[in-house]
């Protein structure tokens, strides 16, 4: 499948899943746009200070718990880096989970 199909079929789930939250919506487009940025690597850097001015959220905890909701559901696999520098990672998936949030 490429890689525009891709980012369709996560989307379209994504907008079809009843139980996420506004906040899920803001976080999942800004890392879709991150993806687009990173040129669709699997798995791909992201920077939390960017994610949270895309998605326009402001608190580090909702951020961080809209994320691991977002990983327990299933759209996402993150592994945090705990180094200043270094950037964490994603992969974003294409099979949610079914459990609610």
């Amino acid at each position: 499948m490429d890689k525009l199909a891709l980012l369709t079929v996560y989307l379209h789930k994504i907008v079809a899943d009843n139980g996420l939250k506004p906040v899920h919506l803001s976080l999942s487009l800004a890392i879709c746009d991150s993806w687009i940025n990173n040129h669709f690597e699997q798995p791909f850097r992201i920077s939390r200070s960017e994610l949270m001015r895309a998605s326009r959220i402001r608190s580090f905890a909702t951020y961080h718990k809209a994320l691991k909701e977002l990983q327990r559901l299933g759209y996402l696999a993150y592994t945090p880096s705990y180094h200043p520098i270094k950037a964490s990672s994603v992969y974003l998936l294409n099979e949610p989970a079914s459990t609610p949030v």
